[in-house]
C-alpha cells in the first residue's frame, strides 16, 4: 500500500538539481500556484487547480512562501525561493541563481518587454531595466542588442526556466 510520506521543502540549488524530471516540473506548476495566489487573489486550492497541481504539492515545494493563518493558507508577499533562469544579460544569454519572488518577477517582466519590444519595435518597454540586475548579471536594454538576438534567433522567448 501507498503510504504518504511528508517531504521538506525543496531549499537552494543543491536540492533542485537531485530533483527527478517529474519532480521538477511538479515544483515548477507549485511556483504558477504561487504565482496565481499573489496575482489573482485566488486560495490555496483554487491556484492548485489552475495551475494543475494538489495543495499539497504547493506547500511541499513552496515551503515558507505559505503562511498559515487559521485553516488557511495565505501567500506571503515575497518570498526567498530559489530558480535558475535565462536571463537576457548585456552579455547575452546566460542561465543564472535566482533567490526570491521579486527577482523571479523581474526576470519575468524583462522577458515580457523583450518580447514586446521583437513583436512592435517599441523601445519603451525596455528602458525601465537599463542597470537593472538579476542573478547578478545585468540585464539587456539596449534595443540593438537585443534586436540582433532576435535576428539571430538566438534566445527563445517560449521558456526562461532553466531545466
Amino acid at each position: 500500500p501507498h503510504r504518504n510520506r511528508r517531504s521538506r521543502p525543496v531549499r537552494g540549488k543543491a536540492a533542485v538539481v537531485r530533483l527527478r524530471p517529474a519532480q521538477r516540473a511538479a515544483r515548477r506548476r507549485a511556483f504558477d500556484a504561487l504565482r496565481e495566489m499573489r496575482r489573482g487573489g485566488l486560495s490555496l486550492t483554487a491556484a492548485a487547480r489552475r495551475a494543475h497541481t494538489s495543495p499539497a504539492t504547493v506547500r511541499s515545494y513552496t515551503g515558507d512562501a505559505l503562511a498559515q493563518v487559521q485553516r488557511r493558507y495565505r501567500v506571503r508577499g515575497a518570498d526567498r525561493l530559489y530558480e535558475r533562469m535565462a536571463v537576457l544579460s548585456v552579455d547575452g544569454l546566460r542561465d543564472v541563481d535566482v533567490f526570491g519572488s521579486r527577482t523571479r518577477s523581474l526576470v519575468g517582466e524583462h522577458w515580457n518587454a523583450v518580447q514586446h519590444f521583437g513583436r512592435t519595435g517599441d523601445v519603451e518597454v525596455l528602458r525601465r531595466f537599463a542597470a537593472k540586475r538579476a542573478g547578478g548579471v545585468e540585464l539587456a536594454s539596449d534595443p540593438d542588442a537585443i534586436e540582433e538576438y532576435l535576428r539571430r534567433r538566438e534566445i527563445d522567448l517560449d521558456d526562461i526556466y532553466v531545466t
